[in-house]
């Protein structure tokens, strides 16, 4: 069973924080700092005192790193604070001049791990030894996923981190926890009866949950073709909208009530096993530089899962997840059982499926396709579709996903993160797929541009409606 120690409860109001904050990026001159991390602290830093402290092993003159945080985040001010520090992460000495630092100048320290998974241990033992962070005090650790590459080193990682530090003082990123779309799930789901009370086996039909992407894996040969699709989304972002969908309500919405909450559907989660999953690799992948010739990393992963519990049984849930695809989505699609068939006379009206499409990205916004009547003197069934926009209702910037998990960090708050049971649980459900994937022949090809391998069709062709649905046209 999981224990958490002292976790806030509920997210505190946004505002400026009541002293200044460093902000300790190590691998802050990598791609993830760049594109993510940096320009989330530009936009979050007009309403609080942050300095950014950006550790790695290249070695940068301050202005070099000043000009970096300058472009990445858009804020001089931001840029003009900034400071870089040399550190071989295997070396106590540069974390005694980090921690010299940060106790002349008295402020709250958050440190955030965006490196490789395989130095985790170094830094964290590191920050420990130098007392950067002191169990139970005011300064936070981030670990970025992916959080260990089974549920062996996820376990080994979270105990390292329990021997150091409270449970409150750690964050582990996933996010797409972060993205307001995602949390509307809950809202969605348990606000609304008219929803809530047909969320079960007795009236959906099956779910099928799609994270796709139009880029190619671009620049990051070195680490996507460790990881591959299953690691990089299935292992976290997937089966983390998977628990927000079909849950249970939480006593509450705070931390400890909605972990528990998905910590009990991921254990009723049957693992991924091969008989019932496709791995795909796009058509020139191998020629990537960085990528070995012979390589048989999956870009692409589609599987049919199943949940043993009594609201679920029986319903076939399916996700495909992959890079160089068709379309960039995020999108949950529920259909509903057909209603029996409406009969004019002899003849039996042709019945329209109802679907509920939860719009994660982009276009974000929930989507439900139901059957009207067309306009005219005969009666003929024709699909209709009724749209929320959540940008509109929403009317402001929804904010990016990182400004979410970022703000959180900084106030002490810990709604969007997962806790160490349901990353290993996670990693368990993946384990005994990629175990099988291993030694395996190259991955089905498919073409740039689209939907993935033939073989994800077959997975899903004798259920629903036997194809994965396109809501293109509800958009």
């Amino acid at each position: 069973m999981e224990t958490v120690t002292s976790l806030p409860e509920t997210r505190p109001a946004s505002g400026p924080a009541g002293s200044g904050q460093d902000v300790v990026i190590f691998g802050a001159s990598g791609d993830l700092s760049n594109r993510k991390i940096l320009p989330a602290l530009g936009r979050l830093s007009a309403n609080r005192d942050l300095r950014v402290i950006g550790v790695g092993r290249r070695a940068l003159d301050p202005e070099q790193f000043q000009d970096l945080v300058a472009r990445s985040s858009g804020s001089p001010a931001l840029a003009g604070n900034a400071r870089w520090l040399q550190l071989d992460y295997t070396a106590k000495d540069g974390y005694r001049r980090l921690a010299d630092a940060g106790e002349a100048d008295g402020r709250s320290m958050v440190f955030y791990l965006a490196t490789p998974p395989a130095v985790f241990g170094s830094i964290l033992s590191g920050l420990s030894a130098c007392g950067l962070v002191r169990r139970g005090d005011s300064n936070r650790v981030v670990v970025e996923k992916p959080l260990g590459h089974d549920a062996a080193s996820a376990a080994a990682l979270n105990q390292q981190l329990a021997q150091l530090f409270d449970e409150s003082q750690v964050y582990r990123i996933d996010h797409y926890l972060g993205k307001d779309t995602v949390q509307n799930v809950l809202a969605f789901r348990f606000s609304n009866p008219l929803f809530e009370s047909v969320w079960n086996r007795n009236f959906i039909d099956s779910i099928q949950i799609t994270a796709a992407e139009q880029i190619d894996i671009v620049e990051r040969a070195g680490y996507y073709d460790e990881v591959g699709a299953v690691r990089d989304m299935v292992q976290n972002h997937i089966l983390q909208i998977l628990a927000l969908v079909t849950m249970e309500a939480p006593g509450s919405l705070n931390p400890v009530d909605t972990r528990a909450a998905k910590l009990a559907l991921l254990r009723a989660v049957h693992p991924l096993d091969s008989g019932a999953a496709v791995a795909g690799q796009y058509d020139g992948y191998r020629e990537t530089e960085g990528v070995p010739s012979n390589s048989r990393r999956e870009t692409y992963a589609a599987a049919r899962l199943s949940i043993e519990n009594w609201r679920w049984q029986g319903v076939p849930i399916f996700f495909r997840t992959g890079k160089a695809l068709a379309r960039d989505v995020t999108e949950v699609v529920v259909r509903l059982k057909d209603a029996p068939r409406l009969r004019i006379g002899d003849s039996a009206l042709d019945s329209i499926p109802t679907v509920i499409v939860l719009r994660i990205q982009p276009d974000e916004g929930i989507l439900l396709r139901i059957g009207a009547k067309h306009p005219g003197p005969q009666f003929q069934l024709v699909p209709a579709a009724l749209r929320l926009d959540y940008r509109a209702v929403a009317r402001e910037r929804v904010p990016d996903a990182y400004d979410n998990v970022l703000s959180e960090i900084l106030e002490g708050a810990q709604v969007e993160f997962p806790g160490p049971s349901e990353i290993v649980r996670a990693w368990e459900i993946v384990d005994p797929l990629l175990g099988e994937w291993e030694g395996r022949g190259r991955p089905d090809l498919y073409v740039r541009g689209s939907w993935g391998p033939s073989a994800a069709d077959d997975l899903i062709s004798v259920y629903g409606d036997g194809r994965w649905l396109d809501t293109t046209d509800l958009a």
